[in-house]
């Protein structure tokens, strides 16, 4: 069966760079390419994750609805309606609990970390931000919605989401009453101290207004979080503040704190110390060219290749499943870490073992399982090794003529 909700994944990465290119041509610098990177492969990872997560929260909300279900709806519209209004209603408490404690923040700081505000933030979502609400969503099937309703509007109201992430168009005053805008979610991005904590609703305002979190946008808004924070990798931003709570509670002395650390807000410190997770620093040094051009083929191949992966993965095992995974997610975090300037000496020697590995790996696969997906994913990583072995060749050279004063010799 093939997944309808990842065809949609190319319409929205086409909206993304139509965004990208009226920010090129206004000059505004609301778009970098490490940046949209960073999004698009945590999106990436998310987007494998809700395979586990969707399917477990499909049967949690099952087995609530057969053994906990209060009433009937009988009303096919009724039930759509009133749904929609529920996931929202939870889906506010869910966001603004997520703001206060603090495992929960772990989850979802990863989509409040970039300091820039664009259509291709909606990507940048961590997977624990989707297994953390299922206890939420859980209680929904008590009120008489079945969980195959839930599960579709929980997928309606994340493309809402993806749409508010925009600091293009109108402030639309008028829609506010009601509606979240454009304007109201930047402002919950926003880490100015009037705008810290408010706007918690997905796609509704009036939860915020009801509960004194709503907030206009009066003043220009300054992005991402506070804190020893670069914004440089796809697999930190999704785990460093897991880091941040584990390293606090082992280094207090107090067992009270090491477990209440974990459940109070962000701002609240330990008395006895104070730790905070290193971020890794960008490098000083210049990317080579190449190795951009590289990362282009690169995120390419890889983001096709995981929307492919996406849409026809009932027609996998889960070994080829894992293994193509696998490849694709470490290719686009290398990717990422090019693009954002985040690499050590001897990154091609590196990433040359690496699709050998991967190489050598789908050979074995493809003894038991043969098919077109293993055989592309060959293909790509060859030349891929083809591309970089000419290159570390070339740099041999170079170097050798450079050791023997030929290089300038006419």
């Amino acid at each position: 069966m093939l997944n309808t909700f990842a065809l949609l994944i190319p319409a929205f990465l086409l909206i993304v760079l139509l965004e990208w290119y009226i920010s090129y041509k206004k000059e505004n610098n609301r778009y970098t390419v490490g940046n949209t990177m960073m999004n698009i492969t945590i999106g990436a990872i998310d987007q494998i994750g809700s395979l586990f997560y969707f399917t477990l929260l499909y049967f949690v909300l099952k087995y609530v609805s057969e053994n906990y279900k209060l009433i009937e709806i009988n009303n096919v519209w009724a039930e759509w309606i009133l749904a929609y209004i529920a996931v929202d209603f939870l889906s506010y408490w869910y966001h603004r609990f997520s703001h206060r404690i603090n495992f929960l923040w772990a989850g979802h700081i990863t989509h409040h970390s970039s300091e820039l505000f664009n259509l291709s933030n909606g990507f940048r979502t961590s997977l624990f931000q989707g297994i953390n609400r299922i206890a939420f969503w859980a209680l929904l099937p008590i009120f008489g919605f079945s969980p195959l309703t839930l599960v579709v509007i929980l997928k309606v109201s994340g493309i809402y989401d993806f749409f508010v992430h925009t600091e293009y168009g109108p402030k639309l005053t008028f829609l506010e009453k009601v509606f979240i805008t454009p304007s109201l979610h930047k402002v919950h991005h926003g880490k100015n101290d009037i705008y810290v904590d408010k706007n918690y609703g997905s796609t509704f305002s009036i939860w915020d207004r009801l509960f004194g979190t709503f907030q206009k946008e009066t003043e220009k808004v300054y992005f991402g979080v506070t804190g020893n924070y670069n914004d440089n990798n796809p697999i930190w931003a999704i785990g460093y503040y897991y880091t941040l709570l584990w390293n606090a509670s082992q280094s207090t002395s107090k067992w009270s704190d090491k477990i209440k650390i974990w459940f109070m807000p962000p701002e609240w410190k330990l008395k006895d110390i104070q730790v905070e997770a290193q971020a890794s620093k960008p490098l000083k040094k210049k990317i080579p060219t190449f190795l951009k051009k590289y990362a282009l083929f690169q995120i390419s191949i890889s983001v096709v290749g995981v929307i492919a992966l996406l849409v026809a993965k009932d027609f996998l095992s889960v070994l080829e499943f894992g293994l193509s995974i696998g490849i694709f997610i470490i290719m686009m975090t290398n990717v990422t870490l090019i693009y954002n300037n985040n690499i050590k000496e001897g990154f091609e020697t590196r990433e040359l073992r690496a699709l050998i590995i991967g190489m050598a790996l789908i050979v074995c696969t493809m003894v038991w399982y043969s098919n077109y997906y293993l055989s592309t994913i060959a293909v790509f990583l060859l030349t891929s090794i083809g591309i970089l072995s000419v290159h570390k060749s070339r740099l041999k050279t170079k170097d050798r003529k450079a050791l023997f004063g030929l290089e300038n010799r006419v």
